[in-house]
């Protein structure tokens, strides 16, 4: 192409104007080998990009044969199986909660590594001293099944002391085979958690069985020589009451570590309860039918190394007419009661010197007794003259309304050292928190009545309150949960949404 040509594109080239037709065509003719070299330029960049992907297809093999041999010369490898057990222990047990969902569950992914591992897993003891199944609507197949694999899971533990936690039904042909696996595990057994279904009063013989006088045996008793936690919850249908002609019996002969004991039989009655009732340090009661006051009173002042008390009521349980009992060491109490007229009068019996924490729960809904369970916690305080070490309560009242009534204040007042308060009902009038101690550190309120301007009041004066005197911090959280009022709210706010679209932004909190 001649200067020439390019000459007269020049003042083009140096302007905004459009091109006459003349260079137009000399533009043009121009271009044509530019693109012609730009063709050649991608071809070759395609070129070298697609050998690039084959190099680096071929590295990608090459760096996977290479990491075999690698592999095999890893310092992982030189780890002994005492010490990949070991990290596996401290990644899967918490030694604080219970392994509710069993320890394959926990393991199993560390278990699909490699076979080395597998067996690594399989021989950390562990894993597998803790054992739970669920029997009651099994097959005579699937028993069979899960017993052999919770036995060899046992196996797996070693020599360590076990922890059973089983379910099954009284009335099944099959539980002759869950007996004998529990006696099997005797010896070992230091933790029972025990859930048995029961149809009739012949169902409960399987208890004696179980405890006392296994068939296979001699005439000697059977002795658990290591357990000393036993759960056991006696289950039948709500509307059918079962009437037992014995005890419910564990003495010390056949029991003789027996310190923590949970015993509940909602709708199952005995005449009585025998325990070596002093050597408790914790115990879990109720709900027990048809027990009488003083029945619970009586066993009760037979715990006199008690640390640990939770009682479950099903009625109400008079002790304004029965002699204070005293648990010098009881250090934590909680009293839950489903009793829809309980007025507390279980704590007018109680005198607790030592006590520490405090739980009491209604989960009736019931609305007039309140002010009667917070008199009496009071009472209970005063008496037991345990102001100086109570640390903890929580009152979950249910419908029960927190007022501005000196009750509260009077409850407050009894316990100056408080660093965790927790209370739940259903509304809170304006200066019901105003005797709250300054030794909170910790404070919870959950209502649910759908008003909530009272409560938000209270609430906000007690914050101001206590930042106005204290620079101390303090968690404090107030929670408003659905009712049968909010729940329709919410239901309405949901559909207006849906059908407006996301321009809407309505949020009820």
């Amino acid at each position: 192409m001649s200067s020439s040509t390019i000459d007269c594109l020049e003042s083009l080239a140096t302007s905004n104007r459009p091109p006459s037709s003349q260079e137009s065509s000399v533009a043009e003719e121009c271009l044509q080998p530019w693109d012609q070299k730009l063709r050649d330029v991608d071809s070759q960049i395609a070129a070298l990009e697609h050998e690039l992907e084959d190099l680096k297809a071929q590295r990608s093999i090459i760096e996977k044969e290479r990491n075999r041999y690698t592999d095999m010369l890893s310092a992982r490898r030189l780890l002994p199986p005492e010490i990949i057990g070991r990290f596996m222990e401290l990644a899967c047990v918490d030694d604080t909660e219970s392994q509710s969902s069993g320890a394959y569950g926990q393991v199993l992914s560390f278990m699909l590594v490699s076979r080395e591992w597998y067996r690594t897993a399989c021989g950390v003891a562990h894993f597998w001293n803790k054992l739970s199944m669920d029997l009651t609507n099994s097959s005579a197949e699937d028993t069979q099944e899960i017993i052999l694999k919770a036995s060899n899971q046992s196996e797996r533990a070693a020599e360590l002391p076990l922890s059973l936690n089983i379910a099954f039904s009284a009335v099944l042909s099959t539980n002759s085979r869950v007996v004998d696996f529990i006696h099997s595990l005797v010896p070992r057994l230091e933790v029972l958690a025990l859930r048995i279904q029961v149809d009739s009063i012949s169902d409960l013989q399987i208890l004696d069985t179980l405890f006392h006088n296994p068939p296979s045996s001699s005439a000697n008793a059977l002795v658990w020589p290591t357990l000393h936690t036993l759960q056991i919850s006696i289950q039948s249908e709500p509307e059918h009451l079962i009437t037992a002609e014995s005890e419910l019996s564990f003495p010390l002969a056949s029991f003789p570590l027996l310190t923590t004991a949970a015993i509940s039989s909602p709708n199952v009655s005995f005449t009585s309860y025998q325990i070596l009732w002093v050597n408790l340090l914790k115990l879990d009661l109720g709900p027990l039918p048809e027990l009488e006051p003083q029945q619970y009173i009586s066993m009760l002042g037979k715990c006199t190394n008690l640390r640990s008390l939770h009682l479950h009521t099903q009625h109400e349980i008079d002790g304004n007419q029965l002699p204070v009992t005293t648990l010098p060491h009881l250090t934590h109490l909680h009293v839950k009661s489903s009793d829809p007229h309980d007025m507390g009068r279980i704590l007018s019996s109680l005198k607790l010197p030592s006590l520490q924490s405090c739980i009491y729960t209604v989960s009736h809904p019931g609305y007039y007794y309140y002010l009667s369970i917070v008199c009496r916690l009071t009472e209970l305080f005063q008496r037991s003259g345990c102001s100086e070490s109570m640390e903890y309560l929580e009152l979950d009242l249910s419908h029960g309304t927190f007022s501005s009534s000196r009750t509260l204040s009077d409850l407050l007042l009894q316990v100056p050292h408080l660093t965790v308060l927790k209370l739940s009902g259903y509304k809170m009038e304006e200066d019901a928190l105003k005797d709250i101690p300054r030794s909170v550190r910790e404070l919870s309120i959950c209502l649910s009545y759908y008003r909530i301007d009272d409560a938000r009041k209270a609430f906000v004066n007690y914050l101001n309150s206590r930042f106005a005197s204290s620079d101390v911090p303090v968690k404090a959280r107030l929670h408003l949960v659905d009712s049968a009022f909010t729940v329709p709210i919410r239901q309405r706010i949901a559909t207006l949404k849906n059908s407006v679209g996301s321009p809407l932004d309505v949020v009820m909190d």
